[in-house]
């Protein structure tokens, strides 16, 4: 149970932010797996981020970033759907 209340508008930034990752890696020709092995975390956690079910810290977005060879810029360059 987290201790953190999301707004919609968060909880839909955080889905958004796991299609954006899923998309990286895909263009990036990577599972799951790899990702997950080269950013050092369980590939279950991968998937939890990429659902949108918990929200990546600031240094896995790092690692992201690092390990697809963007920057940051690049990692958040994308549309985000509104909360209605």
């Amino acid at each position: 149970m987290s201790i953190i209340r999301y707004t919609d508008e968060e909880f839909l930034h955080r889905k958004n932010l796991g299609k954006r990752i899923i998309e990286l890696r895909h263009c990036h020709g990577l599972t799951q797996e790899e990702l997950a092995d080269r950013i050092k975390i369980a590939s279950r956690s991968l998937s939890e981020i990429e659902n949108g079910k918990c929200s990546p810290n600031a240094i896995i977005i790092y690692r992201i970033a690092r390990a697809l060879d963007i920057t940051l810029l690049e990692f958040y360059d994308f549309q985000e759907a509104t909360v209605k």
